[in-house]
């Protein structure tokens, strides 16, 4: 199922079907914003046995690529922290071959943006001269990761999130969901339709739905714990900046309307009584710069520390 994105799935649609298809894309955009979900569907349509409705998703091609059986499709992801050149130089081994079953060798690069010096400048090879029966998509969500020479020579598609009323609209409508309770979702998600599913199949909105303990702890002996909690899922910066966003609209008197904890209004209208805006902004700022860093590759562990003893108060 893809949710929003469509003038993207014309531009690929369009490409099978006047058979214009680039043998390199670059399909960049924010972590979660359905990148992979359209790389697939791109895939299944080139290969598609009923090229009527394509992809059809019932055909055998459009069955083994969707279990990872297709001979003529791979996936190459991290392995570990980075995709390395052993990796990169199996993809050139196959890629020059002839497609065994469908009309094209297909291969999808997740975060290409990991790929370390050696494999991409190993990539750079294959993309320089294409085979002419192969499809390369790279995905990143750190395009300026990448070397330029990968970017010049791979047709860029950008995805960008759905705009909150929109995915709040879909959430509503075709999942069932209570307005509060979508509404909490998009926010949470900032647009982005692959977090915001996870959400809903994992029901982890009541575990992200607690107001975090950075926000209201003055224990500093606590900061080094709060940071490794943090380092086990990034996604958690995201959800810390709405946190002090809300805290920060209390602050400023801003119609409780605004806010995405509406459900935890009395207890952060206490703790906003701790904070001046100053600290509050401050705090998001410092958020935003921590996770630039991040994706600089800085030591993820010491950037975090040092920003929860910035967002910490004192007594």
């Amino acid at each position: 199922m893809i949710i929003g994105h469509q003038q993207v799935i014309s531009q690929l649609r369009h490409a099978v079907s006047e058979d214009h298809i680039a043998g390199a894309y670059l399909f960049a955009g924010e972590p979660n914003v359905g990148k992979e979900t359209v790389a697939l569907y791109f895939v299944k349509s080139i290969n598609c046995l009923d090229l009527v409705h394509r992809p059809c998703d019932n055909c055998l091609a459009c069955h083994k690529i969707n279990t990872g059986n297709h001979p003529d499709f791979q996936v190459v992801r991290p392995e570990g922290k980075q995709i390395k050149i052993d990796q990169i130089r199996q993809l050139q081994r196959q890629v020059v071959f002839q497609p065994i079953e469908g009309r094209r060798k297909l291969y999808i690069i997740t975060e290409a943006n990991r790929m370390n010096l050696e494999a991409a400048n190993c990539l750079l090879k294959t993309l320089e001269e294409p085979p002419a029966r192969s499809v390369l998509i790279l995905l990143t969500s750190n395009l300026d990761a990448l070397l330029p020479t990968i970017r010049s020579r791979c047709q860029i598609i950008s995805f960008q999130p759905l705009p909150v009323p929109e995915l709040v609209e879909i959430l509503t409508d075709r999942f069932s969901l209570d307005a509060d309770h979508a509404s909490s979702i998009a926010v949470l998600s900032q647009g982005a339709v692959g977090k915001a599913l996870t959400l809903i199949e994992d029901k982890s909105l009541t575990v992200i739905d607690q107001i975090p303990e950075v926000v209201t702890t003055t224990d500093r002996l606590s900061a080094f714990r709060i940071a490794e909690q943090l380092g086990e899922d990034l996604t958690q910066l995201d959800q810390l900046v709405m946190w002090y966003r809300d805290l920060l609209l209390i602050r400023q008197s801003t119609s409780v309307d605004l806010l995405t904890h509406r459900n935890h209004l009395e207890s952060l209208q206490q703790i906003a009584k701790n904070y001046s805006r100053i600290h509050l902004q401050s705090a998001i700022k410092a958020i935003f710069e921590t996770k630039r860093l991040i994706e600089r590759n800085v030591n993820a562990t010491l950037a975090l520390e040092v920003l929860v003893f910035k967002l910490m108060r004192t007594e």
